[in-house]
């Protein structure tokens, strides 16, 4: 990863100095304190679901947005609930320099960084994310968009934010953490990485597969793991046990080892379930494009088993988690085989607001002598992947002292 894609952060225990009370006054006034300071002068960034619901949030306050801007050039011109959509350019040379620019986009494919940079050389002085408007109508946003809750949530979790900051094996790891938590606390992305070289489970600046690599694959979804692994490694790996319990994509995934070479057919063993803490029936929702979402108020069952009840026919020596959420009860589940086979660990820790700190506290509790990496692969967020790797296993030139935190 470039040294300029990580801001550098100062420690956190002098950055997370307020009392709970003042967070908590703070979380609920912000964006109120925005739009009086700009006298209810604001422009929307983003015309999608989420602009949208902006404009019905604000329109309740009694706002109308002064315009909508967005990169879409088929948009500009048009109205969308009663609120012109102007390029850019435009919107930033009428507005510019007395009105707040929230950006309400928020998706994998969005960098924040990248808009704020756009609005700021096109003349716009004033930006925030759509932070403060999730923390003025929690009911509406919270806490069901994966990563965001409120930043008292942070405070109240203070001691194990601070602790999960002393576990990070390299610098990278560590300004990641901090612009991660900097961003729940104070709803500023603008520190997270930029774009990577990659999307991947496996960077190959921290390890590599081995020959005799078996890896578990939770949350294998239509294969798209699988083949991250193929396309970097070929066929030199012992076994892939993909495991995805939604019928869609579970059938893409069978789907698609059945067009592999026989060799590496051989090697691919799909299991349709989910993982979890405990043997049970779990209820989710599916599109058959985005897999499994946990929702009780649906009928799709799905069989659920710990880590530790599936059988493999070998020691797990790597095992990756991206299961919506389920991580942190899926690691409980697989306690038992990972303190035993102390395989390599890929988890997810962008699902919940909390994941950030207490996965790789959970990791490190089971795996003390492993070292801890964590990179971002994805927009604003998403796709932060923490990985647990035995020493022996870490790449020489990726493994400098832990900074002083």
């Amino acid at each position: 990863m470039p040294e300029t894609a990580i801001a550098t952060l100062i420690p956190l225990r002098e950055i997370l100095t307020e009392p709970i009370s003042a967070v908590k006054e703070r979380e609920a006034s912000a964006l109120d304190q925005l739009l009086l300071t700009h006298q209810n002068r604001v422009v929307l960034y983003g015309c999608g679901a989420l602009g949208r619901k902006a404009i019905e949030k604000l329109q309740e306050l009694g706002i109308q947005p002064l315009a909508l801007c967005d990169n879409n050039e088929l948009l500009w011109g048009t109205v969308i609930q009663g609120i012109s959509v102007l390029s850019v350019q435009q919107a930033a040379a009428q507005f510019g320099s007395n009105a707040l620019f929230l950006v309400a986009i928020w998706n994998p494919q969005h960098w924040y960084v990248e808009t704020e940079q756009q609005l700021k050389s096109a003349g716009a002085k004033f930006i925030t994310s759509y932070a403060p408007l999730f923390w003025r109508f929690p009911e509406n946003f919270l806490p069901v968009f994966l990563l965001n809750d409120l930043p008292s949530k942070v405070y109240e979790a203070k001691d194990a934010v601070l602790e999960a900051e002393s576990l990070w094996a390299d610098d990278d790891s560590l300004q990641i953490y901090r612009a991660n938590i900097y961003w729940r606390a104070f709803g500023d992305p603008g520190h997270l990485p930029t774009r990577p070289a990659e999307n991947t489970y496996f960077p190959a600046d921290i390890f590599n597969l081995s020959p005799n690599e078996c890896i578990l694959d939770c949350g294998a979804y239509d294969g798209d793991p699988v083949k991250l692994v193929l396309h970097r490694y070929g066929s030199e790996f012992t076994a892939i046990y993909a495991i995805e319990g939604e019928a869609v994509a579970f059938e893409k995934l069978r789907a698609y080892a059945a067009t592999l070479p026989l060799e590496i057919q051989g090697k691919i063993h799909p299991i349709r379930c989910a993982v979890g803490g405990t043997r049970t029936v779990v209820q989710f929702t599916s599109d058959g494009i985005t897999g499994l979402k946990r929702n009780d108020n649906q009928d799709l069952d799905v069989q659920c088993y710990p880590l530790d009840d599936i059988s493999i026919a070998q020691p797990a020596t790597l095992i990756k988690m991206d299961i919506e959420g389920n991580e942190y009860d899926a690691l409980l589940g697989a306690h038992n085989m990972i303190v035993r086979n102390k395989p390599l660990l890929a988890i997810c820790v962008y699902h919940t607001q909390e994941d950030i700190w207490r996965i790789p506290l959970l990791i490190h509790s089971m795996l003390p002598e492993h070292s801890l990496f964590l990179r971002a692969y994805e927009g604003d967020g998403f796709q932060t992947v923490v990985y647990a790797v035995p020493t022996n296993r870490v790449l020489a030139r990726r493994h400098p002292a832990l900074r002083s935190c």
